[in-house]
């Protein structure tokens, strides 16, 4: 009870010794909100809820069409 994908992304980023804010979570539903939020670049799939999609700072496609892949090549890699 109470673990928050947030807190998982600050831990990993503590024990990798990356700054919070430049990490980047993806997400799609409400148990992505806590991630979406403490992440640098927060990102919605295209089928991502409502909630999910206001919260983030950029929207890429859906999980059916190359979203993931999306994200790492418009915002990882660029």
């Amino acid at each position: 009870m109470g673990v928050k994908k947030g807190n998982g992304l600050k831990t990993l980023c503590k024990d990798l010794q990356i700054p919070l804010t430049e990490a980047i979570a993806v997400g799609d539903a409400d148990n992505d909100e806590s991630m979406i939020q403490e992440a640098g670049l927060g990102i919605a799939m295209g089928n991502a809820n409502d909630n999910i999609k206001e919260l983030a700072s950029v929207t890429v496609n859906d999980n059916d069409n190359g979203g993931c892949a999306q994200a790492i090549y418009d915002y990882l890699l660029s």
